[in-house]
Formats: structure tokens, C-alpha cells, sequence
């Protein structure tokens, strides 16, 4: 049995350590719903992560929001040479909780390479940005074969991305056959960069837009990112808008207290193109700084 719960929770039953969802692999959606926590976590049976198949070479992994109440969102892309993973989910606080993020990513690595009847390809571990809900489970990682784990400040990005002129320029990063284009989106953190795959054409934004409170920590920065992005939608063919929470509930600007273990009626996971030129209107007209403003499928909100 695994210990698995926050803050003064007992030890629970956990169903899986996966959740594949193999029927739905190929059909290039989304779950209408996610694993969302539980009003009790000590009896959930959920995983400590649900992990989607978008199609056969991405992947969606949700932590439970058991383990910690951020729930964040993981990215798993594989190309013909590398696979590249966003983020390594936020460790519990509470170190007798089960956080198996690394076993997770290399079973779906695993199970990958047997279905294409070849070797593990090298494992790339990156970061939307440096905040600890993002980073939790770097140190598993670290010292695993076949594997890079970047490191999390502006310099260590720009450096494996080869980006020369922060956060102005942007880079490439090329899987084998499948070719990733870093933004760097510094605002909300630093090292923040957004992440665009020409092959499924969706846009991974970390917590600089998703449906929930957008934190502004630089506003200068923040504003100049997102009229980028926006710039960026404008240009280019986007598909889904994926940030890394789920904040908001399915009813218009409102949205779940901070904390919150158990989210039963979540907003969905994805964004549109149109969200990004939503937020970038209203943060123009803001000239004199961030104000906390409240849209039906984000807020607005500068910290």
C-alpha cells in the first residue's frame, strides 16, 4: 500500500500507477474530464497520475491533486531521435506521499519503444519555468541513463536552446523528424518559455496563460510576452492552447479557491488561439500597470 495524500492524510489505496488511455490513442482530443482529486483523499483510487495519449507520440500526464493541490499538467513528445518532457510535477510536502513521476515517464517511454520495436530513445527533461510545482521531481531524474535534465535558470535555457538574444530571439529543438520552437515568455517567472510542435500544432504556454489565474510577478515582461505570443497565433496555425492548471471552474469566471484538492466540475484543459489575443487586448489597454481583471476563462491576476 501506498502512502499517498496532503497535509494529514493516512495511507490510501491507489488504483494504477498509470492510467492509459488506450482507446483513445490517435484520436488526437482531449478527456472531457481529468482525474480532478477527491473530497477525501485518504480512500481515492485514482493514480497518482492519469496518462493520455493525444496520439501514438504525445502525451498528456495529470498529477493528482492528492499529492499536492497544484495538479499540474506534464507534456511527453517523442520524435524519431529524442523524447521530450515538460515539466516534472510538483513534489507532495508531505514525504511519506507515493510520487512516482519518474517511473511513470519511463514506462510510457518503455511501452512506447516496444510498440515501435526499437531501443529508448534519449530523454530530455525541460521546464515551462523554474516555479517548484514544475521542478518537484528533477532529482529523480537526475543520473538516469539516456537522459538530460535542463537546468532552470534564463542562462541554463538559453544555453541548451542555443538562444542568443533573451528573451528576444527564439530557438528550435529538433526530436528526429519532429521540430519544437522554444518562445521565451518571461513575465509570470524568468525562465518561462512557451513551446509550439509543428507537428500536432499545439502551443504549450506553462503558467503564463491557462484556464486559472495568470500570476504577473514582472510586468514589463509579462506584457511584452504575451503581445509576442499573440504576434505568434497570429502567424502560425495553433491547434490547442495548453498551459499546466486547471484553476477555473465550467462556470464563467469563476474559478476554485486556492488549495483546492477536489475539482469536480473543472474548467477544460485546453485554450484557444483566440484566448491568447483576448488576454493581450485587455493587458494593452492596462497602460499603467496590472490590474486583477476577470475573464470567463482566466483571471487576470498581478501578485
Amino acid at each position: 500500500m501506498l502512502k499517498y495524500a496532503p497535509m494529514q492524510m493516512t495511507a490510501v489505496r491507489l488504483s494504477a500507477v498509470l492510467m492509459l488511455a488506450g482507446s483513445t490513442i490517435g484520436a488526437q482530443s482531449l478527456p472531457a474530464k481529468w482525474i480532478h482529486g477527491s473530497a477525501l483523499c485518504e480512500a481515492t483510487t485514482d493514480p497518482p497520475f492519469q496518462v493520455y495519449g493525444y496520439d501514438e507520440d504525445t502525451f498528456v500526464l495529470r498529477e493528482n491533486k492528492c499529492i499536492d493541490y497544484e495538479g499540474p499538467f506534464l507534456y511527453l513528445m517523442f520524435g524519431r531521435e529524442k523524447v521530450f518532457l515538460q515539466d516534472t510535477g510538483a513534489a507532495p510536502r508531505n514525504q511519506d506521499i507515493a510520487f512516482p513521476v519518474a517511473e511513470t515517464v519511463q514506462r510510457v517511454i518503455d511501452d512506447w519503444a516496444r510498440k515501435h520495436a526499437r531501443a529508448a530513445p534519449p530523454l530530455i527533461v525541460t521546464h515551462s519555468h523554474a516555479h517548484r510545482d514544475h521542478t518537484g521531481g528533477d532529482k529523480q531524474f537526475q543520473g538516469m541513463p539516456n537522459t538530460i535534465v535542463v537546468g532552470t535558470t534564463p542562462d541554463d535555457v538559453q544555453k541548451f536552446f542555443g538562444l542568443q538574444d533573451w528573451p528576444n530571439q527564439p530557438g528550435t529543438l529538433d526530436l528526429g523528424g519532429r521540430l519544437l520552437d522554444i518562445l521565451p515568455i518571461p513575465g509570470h517567472e524568468p525562465s518561462s518559455i512557451a513551446v509550439y510542435d509543428r507537428r500536432t500544432r499545439i502551443l504549450l504556454t506553462g503558467d503564463t496563460v491557462y484556464p486559472g489565474r495568470l500570476y504577473i510577478r514582472d510586468w514589463t515582461g509579462y506584457r511584452a510576452s504575451i503581445a509576442g505570443l499573440a504576434a505568434f497565433v497570429r502567424s502560425h496555425d495553433v491547434s490547442l492552447v495548453l498551459g499546466t492548471h486547471i484553476e477555473m471552474t465550467s462556470k464563467p469566471g469563476v474559478d476554485y479557491p486556492i488549495g483546492t484538492v477536489y475539482q469536480p466540475d473543472e474548467h477544460e484543459l485546453a485554450l484557444a488561439p483566440r484566448h491568447i489575443a483576448e488576454l493581450n487586448a485587455s493587458l494593452q489597454k492596462m497602460t499603467n500597470g496590472a490590474v486583477r481583471e476577470v475573464h470567463d476563462d482566466f483571471i487576470i491576476d498581478p501578485r
